[in-house]
């Protein structure tokens, strides 16, 4: 794999065709090696003779404020700032064909500019460019990355012509189904903040971006006349602007071309990608570099210069749906065959896309500049994370840089750009979707970029007050499709468990997540949860449930029960932390005798309910119990049946009773493992129905489980939803046999095909053998799976990327951790790395609000850092397919032994130093004691004997509440 430098010195040189083409190749040679002379003598006089390029290559960390005054040792970790620029092992195309669906163009750190090109890919382009064969459709200016659903944004394309055949602009191509180009083989190259590409009409495109502008370079070939298939064009460039959009839904629109300056504006109505609703988006195109001939406008492919604007496009009785635009047709350049075009975007108005770009790009139009300060803000975003990679591959370096750079993708920063309605509070968007996210990107935020999630939570809290329920799913200002829980529950539970409390609104984020707890909306596929008399009455959601109070797909039981369970724990969680911080809520301070004064525990929050809460204490209990009833779901005599007629490594058995979903006529043996307990759906009656165990993985009807499906498990199987149950582990383990059999069970569903890593659900089971006192386990699967599913090729991961994928690869092989997101628990996992070193956050109650930018000089100073440190590194041991095993065997903290498998956010939150000594054989000491495994919230049998008491005597409510009824249960 090559290894990108994002320099300009290798851009320039990858412009040499096109520009030096004419000249010969000794001369080009001759002038190659005198730069090349000059720049080795310019670098010696620059540097002292004790300052050799060895040292500045292999030199200690010598950064500042960020440096390890107490922990020397750990100076070894590479200084982004040096030579050893990181920024060269990132490599935005990984992930972008083979659904990983990544945007790889240039951006800014969540920044709403996002520019690429894109191409016709159909299922594919979600996010404009794939890596692929497919031709290029266009420049544009907006996307989102890693999603899954229609392809998003990708509004108002340029198209660049070098000349028209004939000299006549009609005679070029316009519209979306004639115009698209191959690329040229080998020119796709992406870094941080740039992306360019050639096409095979002779046009190099360049671009960079601001956070709401994008600067484009057009580079021709300045031959007079260009010869193409259909004829001769004279060099005189065109450039479009298209109205559409990557999803073709635009629905109304307009567009304006000036003639005297050249500048174009205009705007759109789109639909969102996952979602319901509308949004509407506006541009602002200049362009510099050449004198004007002619604009006009099209409609199709049929171009006019007699008409300057376009109205009522899309509205359906003027101009359809599909390609219309504006167009302006240049002279030759004035110099190095170069057109820029700048491009603000905005969802407020035109004005705010001019102002925009005029105010982040300015007048003078330095590409260089505009490029050289994004890469910057890159370096200084991920200036928090640094390495000594020695020992460790390119390959996996690249998977690591480039998997930490995506997770800082999106969301995306829409402060100031909401026309919803008018708030001091930061926005912002594309939370896509909370589903995916909540498990390891927003958590990972919270130890690397804590001003940025502070923001994101007030935003879902603003969010909330103006439209009256957190989002499980949005984009562009749209709700979107709630496939699980109310995960924003779990985000904003998880930021006050991790201490990230300081100028958010934690009064009413808790009347948020009770709102989600306690009230169905009338439409909860968009927001909340459905079926709450049930999941009240009874614990469960029964799969021919009849709900009267809102609507939303009727299914999905197990997989929504299991999160709804997991929700309501973490809501037990914060408002156990609520009462014990009353100031947070407007209440006194505790006194020195009570862990919570009178005014909370008389706390009622500011929404209705059937039923209102007494106090913060009895919160505590109703959520806590709540977060049990994923229990209700546990079926301990369902069989893992399935139909295989290939060698299994278990005795087949006939069955009596065929596998629903399964067709029976087909020939061989049913067969059963020996793993007995499953999560199954039950009826309105209380009885299980059989729900295949394997349905929805990828060894049986995996496709079968997306957001239209009519069966009980959402994207998995459950066999993979069985293992759900963080909050309680220690009784889940038991259910299944206890630790042995768990483990045997765990290790045959990550060996047998059932696993599928393309969803972030799977991410936790890889680590789960922590809590069965086998964390060398863990390190043995993540291993297993990256390289061979995380890696540094364009189709490197597994599914949708999300902003998530990175997360999980930035967790297992940088920080040695993977957080249980909702709990303050890290299960540690030795790195791929000699050592990581992640900048702590020593102020996170009391961050600045001023600023959504990198810390303060202030700030950074009194930072401190949370160094991993892998003692007895062998790099043939970091999952390069050697199949070298690495186990943790012993484990220091701040220099004291340490025999729990787990940490707490207090080690990022104040930094200090984890020592892991690895070995290759697993470890039977470390990590493996009963009081060194990561904590159940439910060992209590005392609880389980009140719960199933309860439960009993619920169980008996409804049923007398049924009698006299008849209840017919739905077929499944």
């Amino acid at each position: 794999m090559a290894i990108h430098d994002d320099s300009p010195y290798r851009k320039a040189a990858a412009k040499l065709p096109v520009r030096f083409a004419s000249v010969p190749r000794k001369r080009r040679a001759l002038l190659v090696a005198l730069l090349l002379a000059i720049a080795i003598f310019v670098l010696f006089k620059l540097i002292t003779p004790s300052q050799t390029l060895l040292f500045f290559l292999f030199s200690p960390d010598v950064a500042g404020p960020y440096g390890s005054e107490h922990y020397p040792n750990s100076g070894t970790a590479t200084n982004n700032h040096h030579v050893n620029d990181i920024l060269q092992f990132i490599d935005p195309l990984i992930g972008t064909t083979n659904g990983g669906h990544v945007f790889p163009g240039a951006t800014l750190p969540y920044g709403m500019a996002k520019a690429v090109a894109d191409v016709a890919s159909p299922a594919e382009n979600a996010a404009g460019f794939v890596s692929d064969d497919n031709p290029i459709t266009g420049f544009s200016h907006m996307h989102d990355s890693g999603t899954g659903g229609q392809p998003s944004l990708g509004n108002f394309p340029l198209f660049v012509h070098p000349g028209c055949i004939d000299d006549d602009y009609t005679k070029c191509d316009f519209s979306l189904h004639d115009r698209p180009l191959n690329r040229v083989p080998g020119s796709v190259y992406a870094s941080p903040g740039y992306f360019t590409v050639n096409i095979t009409n002779g046009v190099r495109a360049e671009m960079t971006t601001t956070h709401h502008a994008v600067l484009y370079r057009f580079s021709f070939p300045g031959t007079e006349k260009l010869h193409f298939a259909k004829g001769v064009a004279p060099y005189s460039p065109l450039i479009l602007v298209d109205l559409v959009d990557l999803m073709n839904s635009r629905s109304m629109g307009g567009i304006q071309v000036y003639p005297e300056t050249g500048r174009i504006v205009g705007d759109g109505r789109y639909m969102p990608s996952f979602g319901a609703g509308h949004y509407h988006a506006f541009f602002c195109a200049d362009f510099k570099g050449a004198k004007i001939r002619k604009t006009g406008t099209f409609v199709s492919n049929n171009a006019t210069d007699a008409k300057q604007f376009l109205g009522g496009v899309g509205s359906g009785y003027q101009i359809p749906t599909g390609s219309a635009g504006a167009w302006i047709q240049f002279e030759r350049p004035d110099s190095e065959d170069l057109i820029l075009a700048r491009v603000g975007v905005s969802f407020i108005s035109v004005d705010k896309a001019c102002e925009n770009a005029e105010q982040e790009i300015g007048e003078d139009w330095d590409f260089e500049r505009v490029e050289k300060d994004a890469r910057e803000a890159w370096r200084e975003k991920l200036d928090v994370v640094r390495v000594d990679a020695r020992g460790t591959s390119e390959e996996l370096q690249a998977t690591f840089w480039s998997g930490l750079y995506r997770t800082l993708l999106s969301p995306q920063n829409y402060t100031g750009e909401n026309p919803l309605w008018n708030s001091s509070e930061p926005y912002f968007d594309s939370f896509y979707c909370i589903w995916d996210s909540f498990r390891a990107q927003h958590p990972l935020l919270t130890v690397i970029d804590p001003k940025a999630q502070a923001e994101m939570i007030r935003a879902l809290i603003d969010i909330y007050r103006h439209e009256g329920k957190l989002p499980d799913c949005r984009m562009s200002f749209c709700k979107g499709y709630t496939q699980g829980g109310s995960n924003a529950d779990v985000v904003i539970a998880d930021a006050f468990i991790k201490g990230l409390t300081a100028d958010i609104d934690w009064k009413t984020a808790y009347e948020a997540v009770l709102s989600d707890a306690e009230i169905e909306p009338q439409d909860w596929g968009l927001s909340g949860r459905g079926n709450l008399v049930s999941w009240h009455e009874r614990g469960y959601i029964p799969l021919n449930d009849v709900d009267k109070n809102g609507t939303g797909p009727a299914s999905r039981s197990i997989s929504r029960g299991v999160e709804y369970a997991y929700n309501d724990f973490c809501i037990s969680l914060l408002a156990h932390g609520l009462s014990k911080s009353p100031s947070l809520l407007g209440g006194a301070a505790p006194s020195s005798s009570s862990s919570s004064s009178s005014d909370i525990q008389q706390y009622h929050p500011n929404i209705s309910t059937p039923t209102p809460w007494t106090s913060l204490t009895s919160d505590i209990t109703k959520y806590h119990h709540r977060g049990a009833n994923w229990r209700n779901y546990w079926n301990p005599t369902a069989k893992d049946l399935f139909r295989d007629r290939s060698s299994s490594p278990y005795s087949p058995q006939e069955q009596d009773t065929p596998i629903s979903g399964q067709n029976t006529s087909v020939p061989g043996y049913i067969l059963q493992s020996p793993f007995v307990g499953f999560l199954q759906p039950r009826t309105l009656s209380g009885t299980f129905r059989y729900h295949p165990t394997r349905t929805c993985s990828p060894i049986q009807n995996q496709h079968s489980c997306y957001y239209d499906t009519s069966l009980d498990v959402y994207e998995g199987s459950p066999w993979l939803y069985s293992f759900y149950a963080p909050q309680s582990m220690s009784t889940l383990i038991s259910l299944m046999g206890g630790a042995q059999t768990f483990v045997e069970r765990l290790e045959y569903y990550h060996e047998s095909g059932i696993a599928y890593m393309g969803n972030e659900q799977s991410f936790l089971t890889v680590f789960q053998f922590h809590y069965a006192g086998r964390p060398g386990l863990s390190s043995k699967w993540l291993r297993s799976y990256v390289p061979s599913m995380f890696n540094a090729s364009v189709n490197g991961i597994p599914g949708n990327d999300d902003c998530a994928m990175g997360a999980f690869t930035t967790w297992g092989m940088g920080l040695g951790v993977f957080p249980v997101a909702g709990q303050d628990v890290y299960l540690i996992v030795p790195p791929f790395f000699r050592e990581v070193k992640v900048r702590a956050g020593m102020d996170l109650k009391a961050l600045s609000s001023s600023s959504s930018g990198p810390m303060s000089s202030r700030d950074s100073k009194k930072a401190k850092w949370a160094v991993i440190r892998t003692v007895n590194f062998d790099g043939e041991m970091q999952g390069d397919g050697s199949g070298k095993p690495v186990y943790i065997q012993s484990a220091k903290l701040n220099g004291k032994r340490y025999t729990r498998n787990w940490i707490t956010h207090k080690f990022f939150e104040k930094g200090g130093l984890l020592e892991l000594v690895v070995g290759p054989d697993e470890s039977k000491t470390w990590g493996t004691s009963t009081q060194d495994l990561p904590p159940s919230y439910y060992e209590d049998a005392k609880f389980w004997d009140e719960w199933e008491r309860m439960d009993r005597e619920k169980t008996e409510r409804w049923k007398e509440g049924e009698a006299g009824s008849e209840v017919v249960d739905g077929e499944y």
